[in-house]
């Protein structure tokens, strides 16, 4: 899932880790199962002081049916105990009027202490689907819904921090959908690029005309950055924006569709003062999640990586490991692009270098190769999707 990111914490002893099942949930509500006995303890304050009676909730992270598990009671000292949990990912949501906070928690066979959990000002989010229907918006792992109609919906009392949000249509031939943002204690926040995901995760297909991943929120500066990146001695870009960061444009089509596009013409190689040949070369390339390259995502739920791309000249798609000291690209495949649009299906296990494994995935790239006369490849990009991925296992940091 999203990387999350928690900073109401003070002086928090977490002995529980964000992490993954064996199980990828997306219904249900209260802990359940065979595995009871773990017990669950935390301490929830309020500015400064234990939050007597503040209202505490646990609840499946991929549970879009939280209203089913009941609230329990902080005690005067604003300490709850939650006993018998199974094994599993939960997500623990504690209120007190008009404040909240939020934690996720891995359940694994053993006893956990959190500490203190600091409640904040709530947050209201409100939102457009994407087009003119009616249903439901839930929050997955938490007690929050809202009412959609003609598109639009709003609700509030949220808790800062990550939010998964799950439109849920009336009319059953709608496809259902989600998407993602974090937001911030007492402000306001507003949700789009809802993205159907019934039969993969889509990292991105650039609706929300931003660069980062969807699983990143805008503006937090958290990672999950797409780039553009090549050799400025003697290669030449085209179609780059000005900031020098992002460095691809994403253009709008007829139909309103939103793509990335860019174009490198590639140099002689030379040898510098030092006598090491430069040669020309050139990248699109995204981070899966934060930008500390010490974090990794495991992939290896993944069985394919599809994006639908167009050009000309050739592409390696390629997989890094940025904890390897030596060779980071632990998985290559090599694709020719056509002037028309196609969809490229990498599968995953059939390219692994048979020494590394995809339990530490940082970043896909897209690597440049010329094939022409011209020595220029162009290249159009979008709708990358991760099939067979569990959320919970990828994002689990």
């Amino acid at each position: 899932m999203q990387k999350r990111l928690f900073t109401y914490l003070l002086g928090i002893t977490v002995l529980a880790t964000i992490g993954c099942s064996d199980n990828d949930k997306t219904a249900g509500g209260g802990p359940s199962g065979t595995e009871a006995g773990n017990a669950i303890t935390a301490q929830i304050m309020v500015a400064g002081k234990p939050a007597a009676n503040a209202r505490v909730k646990l609840t499946e992270s991929e549970s879009l049916d939280a209203a089913d598990s009941k609230f329990h009671e902080a005690d005067k000292n604003g300490v709850i105990t939650l006993e018998n949990i199974p094994n599993g990912e939960y997500t623990l949501e504690a209120k007190l009027e008009d404040k909240a906070f939020q934690k996720e928690i891995l359940v694994e066979g053993k006893n956990i202490d959190l500490g203190e959990g600091t409640l904040e000002a709530t947050v209201s989010v409100s939102g457009d689907i994407g087009k003119k229907v009616d249903g439901t918006v839930k929050v997955r792992g938490m007690d929050h819904s809202a009412k959609v109609s003609g598109g639009k919906f709003s609700m509030d009392s949220l808790p800062a921090g990550p939010l998964s949000l799950v439109f849920i249509p009336d009319e059953k031939n709608e496809e259902s959908s989600s998407t993602y943002l974090k937001v911030v204690a007492g402000e306001s926040s507003t949700a789009s690029t809802f993205a159907e995901e019934s039969r993969a995760l889509l990292l991105d297909d650039f609706q929300d005309s931003n660069y980062q991943n969807r699983f990143m929120p805008a503006h937090f500066y958290d990672g999950g950055w797409w780039y553009f990146n090549f050799a400025d001695s003697n290669v030449t870009p085209k179609y780059i924006t000005k900031d020098k960061i992002h460095n691809f444009t994403l253009e709008k089509e007829e139909d309103g569709n939103i793509v990335a596009h860019v174009a490198a013409t590639f140099g002689d190689a030379f040898k510098d003062s030092t006598g090491n040949t430069q040669w020309p070369w050139a990248t699109i390339g995204i981070e899966l999640g934060k930008s500390d390259k010490a974090l990794c995502n495991d992939i290896s739920s993944v069985d394919t990586v599809a994006f639908r791309v167009k050009g000309e000249g050739a592409i390696v798609f390629a997989a890094i490991d940025e904890t390897q000291k030596s060779n980071q690209e632990i998985a290559q495949y090599e694709f020719t692009l056509s002037s028309d649009w196609q969809k490229i299906l990498v599968p995953l296990a059939d390219i692994l270098d048979t020494n590394y494994s995809y339990t530490c995935v940082n970043q896909l790239v897209w690597k440049f190769k010329s094939n022409n006369e011209e020595n220029t490849v162009e290249i159009w990009l979008d709708d990358i999707e991760l099939i067979g991925g569990k959320r919970l296992s990828i994002w689990k940091r």
